[in-house]
């Protein structure tokens, strides 16, 4: 019985646990961006800091956001390529860790930096190309 995909059909490899790993801290980053984002509107000396923490929080997330989707997700028309996808999937997790660390949350942002660079070091942060079981 065949799975109608055709004999040039190309399977893609299961994740392995880095790359699961790079994956939470993707998350991570967005749940710190939104942390951070609203410890940084509550510093502020304003009539209304909740809203100020509020926009502030949803603006740093969606520019976490925007940058992944541009030029690191998987379907990505502009993803780069390896050694500089590296770098940009790295960029906002120094970018938010150091914000994050002017509100108290240095260790927290240093340990999902760290945790970051070596799962997305050793994953590779997802495969350039498909892997082909028959070759």
């Amino acid at each position: 019985m065949t799975d109608g995909r055709g004999p040039d059909a190309v399977r893609m490899r299961a994740p392995g646990p880095f790359a699961v790993l790079a994956f939470a801290c993707e998350l991570a980053l967005l749940v710190l961006s939104a942390v951070t984002g609203w410890r940084l509107g509550q510093a502020a000396d304003v009539p209304s800091r909740g809203a100020l923490a509020a926009v502030i929080a949803v603006v740093l997330v969606v520019a976490v956001v925007l940058v992944w989707a541009r030029w690191n997700a998987p379907r990505s028309r502009s993803r780069l390529p390896w050694p500089g996808r590296y770098l940009t999937q790295l960029a906002p997790f120094v970018v938010v860790g150091l914000l994050a660390a002017v509100v108290g949350l240095g260790w927290w942002a240093a340990v999902l930096a760290f945790l970051a660079a070596v799962a997305f070091g050793v994953s590779r942060g997802g495969d350039d190309e498909p892997v082909n079981p028959r070759a």
